[in-house]
């Protein structure tokens, strides 16, 4: 009986090892990729993206407990290595997060339900980045139908994103999680 508890302790302890392990590794290529994206001169976006992405992988392989804690330790260390500490905000702000608030809304499983609710978030963390940004636009684009025009801009682009995420998330646990997890 004692080997029982015993090696069951040890599969236990294998896995949490296994999560703190897969989770520093991967916070580690967040920040990598954060460090990229403020040093390259195009193409930062991507870098966003794919640390994202890289995070919805420990959510789905550690848990959402490693995943808030990676959260937490890339904006951390994003700031103490991150040359250009603003551009840390669109991941702090809304990639990061938005990555974990994905997962805690679609546990719902009410596809309409979802949808405005990843709306309702998208412009949440959009509003204090609208009021900054009319400080420095034209008074004529922070009226009228540019207004209307970029906001429906801005929530095609989401619905856009939010999609690939989705597809992201489905090839990676039908395609990549399977082959990850047999070696």
């Amino acid at each position: 009986m004692e080997n029982k508890t015993g090696s069951a302790n040890e599969s236990s302890s294998g896995n949490r090892t296994r999560k703190i392990t897969l989770s520093g590794i991967l916070s580690a290529l967040i920040v990598i990729a954060l460090v990229a994206e403020s040093l390259v001169p195009t193409g930062r976006l991507g870098f966003y993206v794919l640390s994202a992405f890289i995070l919805s992988v420990v959510l789905m392989e550690a848990g959402i407990g490693f995943a808030w804690a990676s959260y937490f330790v890339t904006c951390a260390a994003g700031f103490l290595i991150v040359p250009e500490k603003l551009n840390l905000l669109p991941y702090i702000m809304f990639f990061g997060i938005y990555t974990i608030i994905k997962f805690h809304i679609e546990k719902l499983r009410k596809t309409w339900v979802e949808i405005m609710l990843k709306l309702a978030a998208f412009n949440l963390f959009l509003w204090p980045v609208w009021n900054i940004a009319k400080t420095f636009l034209p008074d004529y684009l922070t009226r009228g139908v540019w207004v209307i025009a970029g906001a429906v801009l801005l929530q095609a682009a989401f619905i856009l994103y939010d999609f690939l995420f989705t597809a992201w998330i489905r090839y990676y646990s039908v395609k990549l999680a399977p082959r990850i997890r047999k070696g």
